[in-house]
Formats: structure tokens, sequence, C-alpha cells
């Protein structure tokens, strides 16, 4: 009688370690970095705006970001789970710099170098070590740290017995005005900063990696190597286009509306340096889709109905305590597609239906401008004010 041989698995193995895609994704970034130094530090130098010292500020606060990170895992690890106080040995197993690297890239220029280090410390502390460290985290840690930031930040700047109204938040976060979303037309929306072609290559206020066309660059050097889930950003980028369409239909606006929706709140970056956590996001293909489309759809939400400039921020923390309901769903419907038809036709009725409910209730005045210039000049001297007390 044969004799049966049973072995442990795993049985499938992949020469995409996790070193590999660390190293991929840190040269997909390297592009972005050195175009925000550009675009953030050498242009605005040349042009007589800032010092020579503010010229190197985005290296700066990536270079802090990434110390801070560092050491807060280093000496965590080294004192409290007296692993190898080798600096070489953390750095090539805990891929601490990232987390800081991901923080100073979604943060504006103008962020305060004491309150980056914060918002690391935070990062590293909150949005990974307390939840176990690498591989157990259940919020991407650099957006746990941005949140904070932003939450700080506005404390600081509202503890002067002012209000900030949304216009004042978003010029604080350096995006694109949040009251653009709903009113005004091209020439008062996009022309301000250019054309559509300025909003794609990031020569526009916004976060340090705010380049669509290097995020989409860095996109397909990926996808090449294997190094993220394409599912992701193709289908979040596509429901927030699809929806933002329906309602540029639906109130005469023109296609360069779901474009500049596309283009601004850092939802290039987000969605594909962001939402394709490998710790984060879903594993399943199935759950990888439904998984962008709702990141769409709370974007929409977020960016119409709830007065926060930082959509593309708390769609992706809101979706990050589904990740293990969604791959469960995905796994299941490996045995067939009926098991999530439900929820797919849900998402497809959201996907069609929000807009229409959007374009009549939130309707778009795209024949008046968004603010008046008197206005708008008030709310950047109260800015610059409030900043220099902080």
């Amino acid at each position: 009688m044969k004799e049966f041989h049973v072995k442990e698995g795993p049985y499938l193995s992949s020469s995409n370690r996790a070193s590999n895609i660390m190293n991929n994704l840190l040269i997909a970034l390297i592009p972005i970095i050195l175009f925000s130094f550009y675009e953030n530090g050498i242009v605005p130098y040349n042009e007589g705006k800032i010092a020579i010292l503010d010229m190197f500020m985005p290296l700066i606060m990536i270079l802090v970001s990434i110390l801070v990170t560092f050491l807060t895992e280093y000496l965590y690890f080294i004192i409290v789970k007296k692993e190898p106080k080798s600096l070489k040995y953390h750095f090539k197993t805990k891929y601490s710099i990232f987390p800081g690297i991901f923080l100073a890239l979604i943060l504006p220029t103008d962020t305060p170098i004491w309150l980056l280090a914060l918002g690391a410390f935070i990062t590293s502390m909150i949005g990974k070590i307390a939840f176990g460290g690498l591989g157990n985290n259940t919020f991407n840690p650099a957006l746990v740290g941005k949140l904070f930031v932003v939450v700080i930040y506005a404390a600081a700047l509202t503890g002067f017995n002012e209000y900030l109204n949304a216009y004042e938040i978003d010029t604080m976060l350096k995006n694109a005005p949040f009251n653009n979303y709903l009113v005004g037309s091209y020439e008062t929306v996009v022309a301000p900063y250019g054309n559509l072609w300025n909003f794609f290559i990031g020569s526009i206020p916004g976060i340090l990696g705010g380049s669509a066309l290097l995020c989409l660059i860095g996109f397909v050097y990926l996808i090449y190597k294997k190094a993220i889930k394409w599912r992701i950003p193709l289908t979040y980028i596509v429901t927030v286009f699809v929806m933002s369409y329906i309602i540029g239909i639906l109130s005469n606006v023109g296609l360069w509306y779901p474009v500049f929706q596309i283009l601004t709140g850092g939802l290039f970056f987000g969605a594909i340096f962001m939402a394709t956590d490998p710790v984060t996001s879903p594993t399943t293909p199935v759950a990888q889709v439904i998984y962008g489309i709702f990141l769409g759809i709370l974007t929409i939400v977020f960016r119409y109905f709830i007065p926060v400039s930082s959509g593309v921020l708390a769609s992706i923390l809101i979706m990050n305590i589904f990740v293990v309901i969604l791959d469960r769903l995905g796994a299941i419907s490996r045995f067939g597609l009926k098991k999530t038809a439900i929820l797919i036709l849900a998402q497809i009725i959201l996907v069609l239906g929000l807009p229409v409910c959007i374009a009549s209730v939130k309707k778009i005045d795209y024949d008046n401008t968004s603010l008046e210039a008197t206005e708008l000049e008030s709310y950047l001297n109260n800015y610059v004010v409030n900043r220099q007390k902080i």
C-alpha cells in the first residue's frame, strides 16, 4: 500500500518580495520628490518669492519626516521589543521610511516643521506601532498622520477667536478652493491657475505629491513591476470621473469639469500610492474593484455634502475599516459572482443615481465666481496673520 506524504504549505511562491516592492515604490516616488523640489522650491526662488533656505523646504520636510518615522520605530523596537540595535537591520526589515515619505508628500510646503515632526511621530506610533507594527496596521499610517496634522493645524489657527470657513481651511491646506467643486465657470475655477494642463503636471498650489502626470508614470511602472494593485486606482479614478461627469452634464458644465475633479485634491496620488497600500487594502480582485468604487463614491459625497477638503483622505481611512469584510466577500465570489451581485448592483445604482441627486440638491452655479476678490484678499490676509502668530 502506498504511503501519502503530506507537507505543510505554503505551496505558492513569488520572486516579488517585500524588499523588491519597496524598492520599486521608492523608484516611482523619486521623480515626484524631485518635481516637488523644483515646483515648490526652485521655481519660486527663481521668481524671487522665497529665500534660499525656503527653496530647500520640500526636501527638508521629506528628510525630517523620514528621520522621525525611522527613529520612532527604531527606538521602540530596541527599547521595548529588545530587537537588534543594528540600523541596517531595521532599515531593511521595518521599511519605516515610507510612511515618512508619504506623509511629507501629502502635506503642503507651508506646514510648520514642528507640526510635521509631530505628525510623523503619530504616523509611526499611532498609525503603525499601536497596531503591532509592519503588516498589522488597520489604517494607512501616513493618512493617520495627516489627519492629526489637519486637526491640530485647524485648531491652532482657530485658537485666535477667528472662525475658519471652507475657503480658509482649503487655503491653509493649499488645495484648489473647496467651493470650486460646486461653484464657478472654467474662467473662475481653472483659469486662475492656468489651464487643465497645469493641473495635470502639478504646477498649482497643493500637496507636494500633486503631479498627476508623474503619479501616472509611477503607476505604469509599478504595474509593470507588479508592485501594486491596478484595479483599485483605476476603478477609483473612473468612478469619480463618471459621477462628476453626470453632475456636470446635468448642470450644463463642460467636459473640463470631471477632468478638474480627478486632477484636484491629490486624487491621483491618493488612488495610486495611498489606496493601494498592501497592508490596508483588499487582496482579492473582486474586493479591489468594490473597494475602488466605494472610494470614488465616498470622495464625491465628501466633496459635495460634507464641508471638508480632504475627501480623498477621509474616504481611504473609512474604507480601510471594511477591508477584511470585502476580502471575505471577494473570497466567496471566487465560487460565484452571485454572492456579491447585490452589492455590485447597489454600487452601480449609487454611481449613476447619486450624481442626479447632487445635481438637483447642490445646483452648480457656473455663471458666478466662488468668492469675490475682496473676500479672497481678506481671507488670505487673515491666514497670513494667523500663520505669523503660531
